[in-house]
């Protein structure tokens, strides 16, 4: 098949195919994108100005990926290639001074091949539709006996002394609302929360309280309790957990270098996290636009002898969870709706006048790294397991157990 703007060739990018099309073929010379449906059409996007048409680039393997748009088929449009090298979802690239200039002198090359005349083309459908597409599940009602369904019933979970979750809740601190990190004076009293997405009717969004975007700041009484002391930082619920990879490690040992500087050190839990080669990105696989983006450590906003390190932001940074490391040695995960990883500049309001930075503001999530992460891939599997109307049965036995809690008057929940 050749593109019809300029009648070069299009290439088929290496991607399974997904809900919303079957393939996606490239033009080798204006780059120009065409959709193959599942229902058969084949469609070709419209134009887009070079400063509002690519993604930036997003790869493990890179120091500061987001200066390079992503030319697709694993290259940056200056020509570096990677093999984890993807487009971000959460982020576009175009107009800013740090910017890379070969990408920048290439994205405008490629613009001048879009013709004149068919810019103002919204796009071209180059095949109609043969029929009506595949459903998919989550797009109809969920049947009696799928998950979703007012009525379907749930099995009686399988407790056991290795289920991580508790069958009753326990009494503080785990369902205190407040959190103490650290000793003494310099002690750190927060606010505890579970910033998540709702789970279904099992859990709805119902804008209850604070909320940030499509996330809920759910109080610790309106989420399962774990039993944190079966935490030890293996992550064996999880199964393999493969080898550090190195182009990781590379991202992990400079911050534990400048963090040993200050007397403090990155639990084991979270290194493995971020490093090896099964657990690397598996919050990003269910976390409903989630993305791991590790940064370097900065000061706390509620004490200077204090360091963070985010690791985790919501598709639009709305909300991101960080480690925190408190002086005495101790750390947790905490969660904000304020990237402190970036300086909040001068800012002004509708009329003109300054607008102050918000007071900071933190909230405890969990203890450790492994836990955060099990409750993380517990919800993001659930949501997907309703998305996708599996039925009961079909749970890990652990899941199951997460979600009776929210069964009425299950587990005290």
């Amino acid at each position: 098949m050749r593109c019809d703007l300029c009648d070069h060739d299009l290439a088929t990018l290496d991607l399974p195919p997904s809900r919303w099309y079957r393939e996606i073929r490239i033009c080798t010379w204006c780059r120009a994108v065409v959709r193959v449906g599942l229902d058969g059409s084949i469609v070709r996007q419209g134009y887009s100005a070079w400063d509002l048409r690519w993604e930036a680039a997003r790869t493990d393997m890179l120091p500061e990926p987001r200066r390079h748009a992503y030319g697709y088929f694993r290259r940056t449009l200056c020509g570096i290639e990677r093999p984890d090298m993807s487009g971000s979802p959460f982020g576009m690239w175009g107009g800013e001074p740090d910017e890379c200039p070969e990408c920048t002198a290439e994205a405008l090359a490629v613009d001048a091949r879009w013709p004149e005349d068919r810019r103002e083309d919204p796009g071209r459908t180059l095949l109609p539709a043969s029929g009506p597409g595949p459903v998919h599940p989550s797009e109809r009602d969920p049947l009696p006996d799928e998950l979703g369904h007012p009525d379907v019933p749930l099995p009686e979970p399988r407790w056991s002394p290795h289920t991580r979750v508790l069958a009753e809740r326990p009494t503080a601190p785990a369902t205190d609302r407040h959190r103490t990190l650290g000793d003494g004076p310099s002690a750190l009293r927060l606010p505890v929360c579970w910033a998540g997405y709702g789970i279904g009717l099992y859990r709805p969004y119902d804008g209850d309280g604070r909320t940030f975007a499509w996330l809920q700041a759910y109080p610790p009484d309106r989420v399962p309790p774990l039993d944190e002391a079966r935490f030890t930082g293996d992550y064996a619920w999880f199964g393999e957990t493969g080898e550090p990879l190195e182009h990781r490690t590379a991202v992990t040992d400079p911050i534990a270098a400048e963090l040993a500087r200050d007397g403090l050190r990155l639990p084991a839990d979270f290194v493995a996290l971020i490093t090896r080669a099964r657990l690397h990105r598996c919050l990003d696989r269910v976390g409903g636009g989630a993305w791991t983006d590790v940064s370097a450590a900065v000061p706390s906003p509620l004490d200077p002898a204090d360091k963070m390190v985010a690791f985790l932001r919501d598709q639009q940074s709305c909300f991101v969870r960080y480690l925190y490391l408190h002086h005495s040695g101790r750390s947790a995960v905490v969660g904000s709706g304020r990237d402190f990883t970036v300086e909040w500049g001068v800012r002004y309001g509708p009329d003109g006048e300054v607008v102050a930075p918000p007071r900071p503001e933190l909230f405890w999530t969990a203890p450790s790294t492994e836990v955060f992460a099990y409750r993380f891939l517990a919800e993001g599997s659930l949501i997907d397991a309703i998305e996708e109307r599996a039925r009961p049965a079909e749970l890990d036995p652990e899941h199951l157990a997460y979600l009776a809690h929210y069964r009425s008057g299950a587990g005290g929940g």
